[in-house]
């Protein structure tokens, strides 16, 4: 008996969505927390988001989207 498998073809996100919450002084640092992850639809005109976790924005936080720099598998 043979059984044959698909495997889904993994699949890194090209952009990583970030909470940046800047230091209060010079000397600290800002904290990046990793809030989502996208993926560009096929036609090219938008993103599928998957959320890490829900949180309510933070005060004083901004949201930066970045490339994500690893290769796909």
């Amino acid at each position: 008996m043979t059984t044959t498998t698909t495997e889904k073809k993994k699949s890194f996100p090209t952009y990583k969505l970030y909470r940046v919450v800047k230091g209060r002084t010079k000397e600290d640092k800002s904290i990046w927390t990793e809030v989502a992850a996208c993926w560009p639809h096929k036609d090219g005109s938008g993103f599928n988001v998957k959320f890490k976790f829900n949180e309510a924005p933070a005060v004083g936080a901004e949201y930066v989207m970045r490339r994500d720099t690893r290769t796909s598998a």
